[in-house]
């Protein structure tokens, strides 16, 4: 086995020198390269480090720098490098293009990232070794040190105008050919479609609502109307195991009695039903993932490896590569975290952040329940009243942090969980969309039924939606 001690750090002295002396022979030069995140600690020398420190402290100061400047800045500093140091940098600087010299940012960053790798790595087997952190808490830490590694690697986030205006025709073609007028994936419901085009690439869409509202329920009946159209769908439950889960899935979509898949006895009706849609039912591009703890690392590392799946694998029914197309959280409040272990409020801020990023970062919505405070029934106050019992913003549970990270915030409203009589109940509910960032907020009404968790839109024909400041 290889000693690894004996190797070598991955470095490029011959680059960093090129790269410092075509600065210091032109110092406008600097503009080329100041979006490519090239950092000082990025060298590997420290001399080169301290003559990059100093070009880029006089840049940012508003003078040119050249030879002479970065020797006046090293008066500031202790121990800096010597004069002919720099002269022979500038002396030996090769011609150079500005394409030559993004190159030489990429070499010198590659080669950073690998050190920074391997240290990165050595210190986690070190602490490894030493047992002194709970694995899980090391696990999550050295994922994210790693994550932020990585996202050096895409600094360019900048896009011209006329990239972004062609991706935009290029999205209306699409929709157009579909014969859609959305720009999202469709939520099954065209009420809701019509206000929010559609669940878009990158957003964090919150279903929220007190227990026994039916949040779940609604959030699968989404989810298999979006795994109708070939989409694949990753379902993380966390309060359920996957064989309750599935149980809800296929009462809603075969309208079986949740109470006989649980006896699994079944009327003639219900058992036509069931084998009826079993195959298509098993053949739903759904994933169920029931683990009941689960991190924002564990959570990227799995949507991630089964996107990377997905991609290996053609669909034939659909035109675009196969990927992962959305995620469902059930429910955020029940996500954990190695970093806020003592305090719940700091733990949902910081998963909801990073649920945000995460969606963005793989340009696919993501669907996460939650839950709401007591504060509802607080302000009903005995009565049935309808004013007291909506949902706001405010009534988020445990974080104002869902509602500035959220794109989309929806409340599942149903009456007839406060009313005794079933002959009170009219077994409607109400979707309350209080935040949309791409359109207006409003009230969607849907027909609620209660034996199979199925919500059905009032009038599915309709394309339209219902202000909430309407009268």
């Amino acid at each position: 086995m290889e000693d690894t001690s004996l190797r070598m750090l991955p470095s490029n002295i011959d680059v960093e020198a090129a790269l410092l002396g075509c600065l210091l022979n032109d110092g406008k030069l600097y503009a080329e390269i100041e979006g490519s995140g090239l950092l000082p600690e990025d060298f590997s020398q420290e001399r080169h480090a301290a003559v990059f420190r100093a070009i880029k402290a006089i840049f940012e100061s508003q003078r040119t720098p050249d030879v002479l400047t970065v020797i006046e800045e090293f008066s500031k500093i202790p121990n800096p490098p010597e004069s002919p140091f720099v002269f022979d940098l500038a002396d030996r600087a090769p011609i150079y293009s500005e394409e030559t010299l993004q190159q030489y940012c990429s070499i010198i960053l590659e080669k950073s990232l690998h050190r920074s790798l391997i240290e990165q790595c050595s210190k986690s087997i070190d602490e490894s070794y030493s047992q002194k952190i709970e694995f899980d808490e090391l696990l999550d830490k050295t994922t994210n040190e790693l994550i932020n590694l990585g996202n050096r690697r895409h600094t360019n986030s900048v896009m011209p105008f006329r990239t972004l205006m062609g991706d935009l025709l290029e999205r209306i073609r699409e929709q157009s050919a579909k014969g859609s007028s959305i720009l999202g994936i469709s939520s099954g419901y065209s009420r809701l479609d019509a206000m929010c085009s559609g669940l878009k690439p990158g957003d964090m869409v919150i279903i929220a609502g007190r227990p026994g509202m039916g949040k779940t329920g609604f959030a699968i009946n989404m989810a298999l109307a979006i795994a109708k159209h070939a989409l694949n769908v990753l379902f993380f439950s966390l309060e359920m195991p996957a064989q309750q889960i599935l149980n809800r899935f296929v009462s809603i979509e075969c309208s079986i009695n949740s109470k006989s898949l649980l006896n699994a006895k079944f009327d003639a009706d219900e058992t036509t039903r069931l084998w009826g849609n079993f195959d298509s039912m098993a053949n739903l591009p759904i994933f169920i993932d029931e683990s009941s703890s689960l991190t924002i690392p564990e959570l990227r590392s799995k949507a991630k490896k089964l996107d990377a799946e997905l991609r290996k694998t053609p669909n034939p029914a659909r035109q675009d590569p196969n990927k992962l197309d959305c995620i469902f959280i059930d429910y955020l409040q029940l996500m954990d975290s190695n970093v806020f272990k003592e305090d719940k409020v700091r733990q949902v801020e910081y998963n909801s952040k990073n649920i945000k990023k995460l969606a963005k970062d793989l340009g696919i919505p993501i669907i996460a329940m939650a839950q709401l405070n007591r504060k509802i029934e607080e302000r009903r106050g005995g009565k049935v009243e309808f004013s007291s019992n909506k949902p706001m913003l405010s009534d988020l549970k445990d974080s104002g942090s869902i509602e500035q990270d959220a794109d989309m915030v929806m409340f599942i409203h149903r009456e007839d969980f406060y009313k005794k009589k079933e002959e009170d109940k009219n077994n409607e509910a109400e979707i309350f969309v209080e935040k949309n960032r791409h359109g207006p907020t409003g009230i969607v009404k849907l027909r609620f039924i209660p034996h199979y968790m199925k919500f059905i839109q009032l009038d599915p024909t309709a394309d339209s939606y219902e202000q909430a400041n309407e009268s």
